[in-house]
């Protein structure tokens, strides 16, 4: 996304990190609305918590279950202050919570990139909400709601680090990636010579990147940017080369509970919650206007 590539310059300068959105450490830019925009987020109708139907069961459990990230800065991460999970993502999860139940109360299940698809299928959580690329193959194992976000694979390496600055420049190099993502296929179709190391988790392949286990580490944009803005030892270099729409994890056949998300989806794009969470959030980094959201149902697989 060209937006979130301006802002990768400014991560390079080594501005000091905004941790995300929760009215309860208004130090950071944008919490002191976090509260705010939770208590505006709309609430579905009765009639639309069809008997029998997943929505029905999160309703009377009193609980959303959120397959997500306690680590992921400006999307989902916990403020080791208040114990709240922050960010996009994060509060995503609250407003679809309070659509469903009323209140915004959620229960995070930290995932790793591999083992989001059998958390669904086993109904260990209800949704996920993790930076969850839509792809045809995931697709097959899960439902896609969205897409609700749109980013793209970037380019981050060790601040100072000379002759990388476009996926081609990766051949003959060992390049880091998490485990299971697209950035893996990326690689092999972009830079055949590559050598790929992959780890579980973002935080994970921040540190192999730190400790010189890789040249170079494959990943969203947006989590990039904001380990960058974090860490001033990292930069991100280059812009996106893919397109990667973000989509809400569902159990795979779950039509109804599908139609009931994206419903909410088109709710809060149309009456500007959507842009007042991304404002409040990565909009803290990114400068200007909120991006226009992605159109529901628009991407393979969603």
């Amino acid at each position: 996304m060209k937006r979130l590539a301006a802002v990768a310059a400014v991560s390079m300068l080594g501005l000091s990190a905004c941790g995300g959105t929760d009215a309860a450490s208004p130090a950071v830019p944008g919490e002191a609305k976090g509260n705010d925009l939770i208590a505006s987020a709309p609430v579905a109708a009765a009639a639309d918590i069809l008997p029998g139907s997943t929505m029905e069961k999160i309703k009377k459990r009193g609980e959303l279950i959120v397959g997500g990230s306690l680590d992921a800065p400006l999307l989902s991460q916990q403020n080791p202050t208040t114990g709240e999970v922050e960010g996009f993502d994060a509060d995503m999860g609250k407003a679809l919570a309070k659509y469903i139940i009323g209140e915004p109360k959620v229960k995070i299940v930290n995932s790793a990139s591999e083992t989001r698809e059998a958390l669904l299928s086993n109904g260990t959580v209800d949704v996920v909400l993790q930076t969850y690329t839509i792809t045809p193959e995931r697709a097959e194992q899960v439902a896609f709601a969205g897409p609700y976000y749109s980013s793209g694979l970037s380019l981050a390496v060790r601040k100072g680090t000379s002759g990388i600055a476009k996926p081609e420049d990766l051949n003959g190099k060992t390049v880091i990636a998490g485990a299971n993502t697209p950035a893996i296929p990326a690689i092999k179709k972009l830079a055949p010579q590559a050598k790929i190391v992959t780890f579980g988790s973002d935080p994970e392949c921040m540190q192999a990147l730190k400790q010189e286990r890789g040249d170079a580490y494959v990943q969203d944009e947006t989590l990039l940017v904001a380990n960058a803005q974090k860490d001033p030892s990292v930069q991100v270099v280059g812009s996106p080369f893919t397109e990667d729409p973000y989509g809400i994890g569902l159990k795979h056949g779950d039509e109804q509970f599908k139609t009931f998300v994206n419903d909410w989806l088109k709710k809060i794009q149309a009456d500007g919650l959507w842009q007042k969470t991304w404002k409040n959030s990565l909009g803290t980094v990114v400068k200007g206007e909120a991006p226009t959201p992605p159109q529901i149902g628009s991407v393979p697989g969603s």
